[in-house]
C-alpha cells in the first residue's frame, strides 16, 4: 500500500476531508535542511513522506491512552530534546541511535524510522527504561501507520458518545465501533493487529 492510497482509503471514513492535514503541503524545502541536520541523505520513503505528507503542523490522533503526536514539518529535526539532547546540559545524549529519526511520539515513546535499516518497519520506542532497547514495531511503513492511526482515532471519536467501556467485561472499545474497527484492522493492520488492538479486551 502507497501513502497516497492509505490516504484515499481514510477520506472514506473521515468525517471532515478539511481537517486531515496528509498531503495538502509541499515541504521539499525542508529535505535539504533535515539532510544537513543528520549528515545523510534520508531514505527514499522518508523523504517522500516528508516532502508530501507531513503536517504543516502538529496531528493529534487519539488512542486508548495518550494521543500520538504526529510532528508537525518544523518539529522534524535532529535536535529531539530529551531523546538524544539534553538542554539542561547542552549535550547530546550518547545513548541515542544516530540513525533514529522520530516524526511521532505517544505519552513521550518517540515513533521513529531506523534510517539505517527502513525496511524493518516504523518502531515505538518505551521511554523511561533506562534505555531504548525495549519498543514494538508499529507499522511496516507510513502508508500502514497512518490509516491505522486514523482508524483507532475514527473508532474512538465516531461511534458511541464513550467510545470505551470499562466494566465488568473489561476494557472493551464500545460495540459500534468494535463492529467496525475490528475488522478493517484484521485487514490494515496486518501482522501489527495487536499492537492496535491488544489493549482491548473484546478485539
Amino acid at each position: 500500500m502507497t501513502i497516497e492510497t492509505a490516504i484515499e482509503e481514510i477520506k472514506k471514513f473521515w468525517n471532515d476531508e478539511e481537517e486531515l492535514p496528509f498531503g495538502l503541503s509541499d515541504h521539499s524545502a525542508a529535505i535539504e535542511r533535515l539532510e544537513k541536520e543528520f549528515g545523510r541523505a534520508l531514505p527514499e520513503d522518508l523523504k517522500k513522506y516528508v516532502r508530501s505528507f507531513a503536517p504543516s503542523e502538529d496531528f493529534y490522533f487519539l488512542t486508548a491512552g495518550n494521543p500520538i503526536v504526529v510532528y508537525g514539518i518544523d518539529n522534524l529535526k535532529y535536535i529531539q530534546d530529551g531523546y538524544n539532547y539534553d538542554s539542561s546540559a547542552k549535550s547530546e545524549l550518547e545513548d541515542w541511535d544516530k540513525g533514529h529519526f522520530i516524526f511521532a511520539d505517544e505519552g513521550a515513546d518517540p515513533i521513529l524510522i531506523n534510517m539505517d535499516a527502513p525496511e524493518h518497519g516504523l518502531l515505538r520506542l518505551e521511554h523511561g527504561a533506562g534505555n531504548w532497547d525495549y519498543g514494538d514495531v508499529v507499522a511496516d511503513n507510513f502508508a500502514q501507520f497512518l490509516l491505522c492511526s486514523a482508524a483507532l482515532h475514527h473508532a474512538l471519536s465516531n461511534f458511541e458518545d464513550e467510545g470505551i467501556v470499562d466494566d465488568d467485561k473489561g476494557f472493551c472499545l464500545a460495540q459500534g465501533a468494535a463492529k467496525w474497527y475490528f475488522p478493517k484492522m484484521k485487514k490494515w493492520a496486518g501482522d501489527h493487529y495487536e499492537i492496535w488492538c491488544g489493549v482491548f479486551d473484546n478485539n
